[in-house]
């Protein structure tokens, strides 16, 4: 089987500067890393691989130094890699992202099987695999647990998703895309040995010269979105450190409570 992988890389740290014009995440300032839940996507697919000898490719879309995202994938096991890298791509939306990454996609090759995480660290709107998913014209199942592929029951795959205290599980026709939710099974680590063989697996660089979009579909010009705002919400809640033994405890935190009822 043949998977696709979607990741993001994401900033290590909130401490991150906003463009004032764009009031998008300015990420070439702060130090990357591979999305949580991205994580939890790749380890699914590594564990795919083993039981189907298929190979897994996975794809980013950033700026150059997206890179080691993509070397980092590759030394969990990830077989290759693609990274969409381009100036007319910056501050594209939701929508224009997944343009690209679906064309992306279709051009590197033929795949069983594309996942991505449930949710990014720093968006966490949930909409890119599904929109990829749309504009391949495939079945998407989002925020899965886990998954089950029967080879006998070829030309399909078990989903798993949970919600509300129930387990459903959805079979979906192949090639599908699924959305992996964070936590859902333990990535491995990347040794010494992995990270220097990462350095020599195939890295697939596409910009606008390969894809050819339009730039009415990419980009800041191709994003129906508008945002008109960013900022940092202000917090007025704080923390007390609270001593004593469990009685006294108790009539401190009765205290604190009745002086914050108090003040609504």
């Amino acid at each position: 089987m043949n998977i696709a992988v979607l990741i993001k890389q994401v900033p290590v740290s909130n401490d991150v500067s906003v463009d004032p014009e764009t009031h998008a995440l300015v990420r070439a300032t702060s130090e990357g890393m591979i999305n949580p839940a991205d994580l939890n996507a790749i380890e699914a697919a590594m564990v795919l691989k083993e039981q189907t000898e298929g190979k897994v490719v996975v794809f980013t879309m950033g700026p150059p130094d997206a890179e080691k995202a993509l070397r980092d994938a590759m030394a969990m096991g990830c077989d290759e890699s693609c990274l969409i890298t381009d100036r007319c791509l910056a501050g594209g939306d939701t929508i224009a992202t997944a343009k690209v990454l679906a064309e992306s996609i279709g051009r590197y090759g033929t795949f069983d099987l594309i996942l991505s995480g449930a949710l990014s660290a720093d968006g966490a709107t949930g909409q890119v695999g599904a929109m990829v998913a749309e504009y391949m014209g495939i079945p998407h199942v989002a925020e899965i647990q886990g998954f089950a592929y029967d080879e006998s029951a070829a030309g399909s795959i078990l989903a798993v998703k949970k919600f509300q205290g129930m387990e459903f599980k959805i079979k979906a026709a192949l090639p599908a895309l699924m959305s992996v939710c964070f936590g859902c099974n333990e990535p491995r680590l990347a040794t010494l040995r992995t990270k220097r063989a990462a350095k020599s697996k195939p890295l697939e660089v596409y910009t606008n010269a390969e894809l050819g979009m339009a730039a009415d579909e990419i980009g800041l010009e191709g994003s129906p979105t508008d945002v008109t705002d960013s900022f940092e919400p202000e917090s007025t809640r704080k923390a007390q450190m609270l001593s004593g033994t469990p009685d006294e405890l108790a009539r401190k935190l009765k205290e604190l409570i009745e002086i914050e009822k108090g003040k609504e």
